[in-house]
């Protein structure tokens, strides 16, 4: 499965049951669209941790950074090439 359909999964399934995977467009306003919450952020943040071993700091929790299934996917291969490093 690859990173773009996992994120997906996972954010159908916590958060937005009514929807399909392949219905959540990657440009689409997470936060604005209501799908998710400040808490939703945090739940979210443990299962990229956990799901793709990254680490994301304190200073990382922007709210901003968890908008689009795009901005994810780029926190991910940030953090990816960082560890690289």
């Amino acid at each position: 499965m690859t990173q773009s359909a996992t994120l997906r999964d996972f954010i159908c399934a916590e958060f937005a049951p009514d929807l399909k995977p392949g219905e959540l467009p990657a440009d689409l306003d997470l936060i604005d669209s209501g799908i998710i919450d400040s808490l939703g952020v945090l739940k979210l943040v443990a299962f990229l941790e956990g799901r793709f071993d990254i680490a994301i700091a304190p200073e990382e929790l922007d709210a901003d950074l968890y908008r689009t299934i795009d901005s994810i996917e780029a926190l991910i291969a940030g953090k990816r090439i960082g560890s690289a490093a």
